[in-house]
């Protein structure tokens, strides 16, 4: 690659901290085969585009002196630009033209940065350290050989015919693995985009994270607001005494030290190509303000106004059964593992009430989908003073937006909410591509339903796995046994997870996106009028918080870490999972504004946000 951290770009983000149109970590946020960054030093938004777009040239750039329609006739006295009618038509078609072609260069700029992977699939011939559900498997939980080399075939030849002959051992289909293989007209491709290499099978960091799910699926049922200084919930204080012993786990600490009050908090997993440029390293942080106020962000608590005949209070969610568990023994283990219903359903209780502990959380991050246009019709609509049940929070536009002081003008397309809600939907299903490539064509790693057989045959069978000795000795595994009689890490979902493997997180990188995007649009630093919690007495209810300032950047920050451990409150994934989420939704943010900076005539220096490692970026 001709640009790389420890280059003249990387010293300068270093040393300057200036905002720049791309991401500071370069490789797999912005880095120009052309050595463009190179040569112009940092690049600021409102000086990028004359440089590159002088670059970029075409025939049309030469318009001919007669437009001809289809059939043949001459219609250049109705083109004409002093006609009222189609006034400047020609200009807007060249621009939209150019605007494509000028997106695409820049994108197409853009390195393919290393995709290293943890080695587990070649390590092991049996493939216990790779994510095979769905797949046909052995007696023991072994994948057949047959079935996986049908699967590898597939994606090797990338044929569809190929896909459809993967041998499954269920009915269960496996979770879209041709999408990574499609392309997109908007953002960098999914090849792109990095995240650092899985931890091994046999490492200590990948028995920490799953130490901490065991933990999750422990605590499901005991509340939030249970996760705090001096509680008296033993099952709190355990947790947070054996994630203290472990010094491979990576979650955010308080001087050093887990707390109650950062127990399943959030952390986002950046490359560090400074530590290693082969881009195997990564650097935990922990985003901006979401250690602040309750775990469950005011997006997911407050009601969601201004939808018609929806329901006020949005986000009440049904009450499942206390202590309700799936695939603690070894039979629905396998038959999970190969595909196969339960024959089991989920069971609810009536009546309705706020998200008050993980299984809740588990539940709404089980669907997901409206949550980010949720979030924008909260932010978009004015508060009620004094009243935290109605209105929203009506936060102002992010001061960049040109229509934000504007005198003489109101916009109902670009920069307007209508805009904001295309690029919020359009975020979805790229996210999920560029997660699923990850996933199936660079590290195919186990998912915690997987990883936790491997304890259990370990434990109660006597078998032979190179599993570390932390999750083999854990409390958490130990009282996992008391309760079910098994070691196989718990479930809240009957079908356990989604037939593709677990690094990185899908719902978690289509809650990053659209939230960056969210970040760009607002104005981040507001602080939020009438902050709510559940009130501990009624999880119907909610009533005032009375803590420290909320910032909507904050509480949006801590919305992609609620939708994330949703998915591990399940036992979907683990904290890498999620965290590498982050970083990688945030770079598909910044590529999806970055292409939109060409299709406007708004005067307009860029969106400046912080990302979620707490630098900030212009764009």
């Amino acid at each position: 690659m001709s640009v790389i951290p420890g280059s003249d770009v990387q010293a300068n983000i270093e040393d300057q901290q200036q905002e720049i149109i791309a991401a500071p970590e370069a490789p797999p946020l912005g880095v120009s085969r052309r050595s463009l960054l190179g040569r112009a030093g940092i690049l600021t938004t409102a000086g990028v585009a004359a440089p590159l777009l002088a670059s970029v040239t075409h025939a049309h750039d030469k318009e001919e002196d007669h437009e001809r329609s289809s059939d043949g006739n001459d219609y250049s006295d109705f083109y004409r630009d002093d006609q009222y009618a189609t006034l400047h038509a020609k200009t807007l078609r060249k621009k939209s033209y150019k605007a494509r072609i000028k997106a695409a260069e820049l994108e197409y700029d853009v390195d393919i940065p290393p995709h290293p992977n943890s080695g587990d699939e070649a390590r092991y011939a049996n493939k216990i350290g790779t994510a095979t559900k769905g797949l046909k498997h052995d007696a023991n939980g072994h994948v057949e050989p047959e079935s996986y080399a049908s699967f590898l075939k597939a994606l090797q030849t990338r044929k569809h015919e190929d896909f459809e002959k993967i041998i499954l051992g269920g009915t269960a289909k496996l979770a879209d693995p041709q999408g990574p293989l499609t392309t997109a007209l908007e953002g960098v491709s999914n090849a792109q985009l990095a995240i650092p290499v899985a931890e091994r099978l046999d490492s200590a960091a990948l028995a920490a994270e799953h130490i901490e799910i065991y933990w999750q699926a422990l605590l499901r049922d005991v509340p939030f607001a249970d996760y705090k200084t001096g509680t008296s919930n033993s099952l709190v204080q355990a947790a947070v005494a054996e994630l203290n012993r472990l010094p491979e786990y990576r979650g955010p600490k308080v001087n050093g030290k887990v707390t109650p009050e950062t127990l399943f908090r959030s952390t986002a997993l950046y490359v560090d190509y400074k530590a290693d440029r082969s881009g195997k390293k990564g650097k935990y942080v922990v985003p901006p303000d979401t250690l602040k106020g309750p775990y469950i962000s005011q997006f997911l608590l407050r009601p969601v106004p201004g939808w018609g005949t929806f329901p006020a209070q949005q986000q009440l969610r049904p009450i499942q059964t206390v202590g309700e568990s799936f695939g603690t023994t070894f039979d629905e283990w396998l038959q999970i593992r190969n595909g196969i219903s339960t024959g089991r359903s989920i069971t609810t209780e009536a009546g309705r009430r706020h998200i008050i502990n993980g299984r809740d959380l588990a539940w709404l991050a089980r669907s997901s989908g409206p949550t980010y246009l949720h979030a924008l019709q909260i932010l978009l609509t004015a508060s009620v003073a004094g009243n935290p049940l109605a209105g929203g929070i009506g936060a102002p536009l992010n001061p960049a937006n040109p229509y934000a002081n504007s005198k003489t003008q109101s916009s109902g397309s670009s920069f307007s909410a209508g805009f904001f809600q295309g690029l919020l939907a359009l975020a979805g299903p790229l996210a999920i591509k560029t997660s699923y490539y990850q996933n199936w064509f660079v590290d195919r790693r186990l998912r915690p339903e997987d990883y936790g057989g491997l304890v259990h045959k370990v434990l109660a069978k006597g078998a032979s796995y190179p599993i570390h000795r932390d999750v083999l000795e854990s409390d958490a595994v130990a009282r996992t046994f008391a309760a079910n009689g098994s070691y196989l890490l718990s479930l809240a979902n009957n079908t356990g997870a989604p037939t593709h493997p677990g690094y990185p997180s899908g719902a978690t990188i289509s809650a990053a996106t659209p939230i960056t995007l969210l970040k760009a649009f607002f104005d981040e630093n507001y602080v939020i009028p009438n902050p709510i919690q559940v009130d501990p007495a009624d999880p119907t209810k909610l009533i005032p918080w009375e803590g420290e300032p909320l910032t909507v950047g904050g509480e949006l920050n801590k919305l992609v870490n609620n939708v994330g451990f949703g998915r591990n409150f399940n036992g979907f994934h683990t904290r890498a999972d999620i965290s590498a989420s982050h970083a990688l939704g945030e770079a598909l943010a910044i590529s999806l504004l970055r292409d939109q900076r060409f299709t406007y005539n708004e005067t307009f220096e860029g969106y400046t946000f912080t990302r979620f490692d707490g630098t900030k970026v212009t764009v």
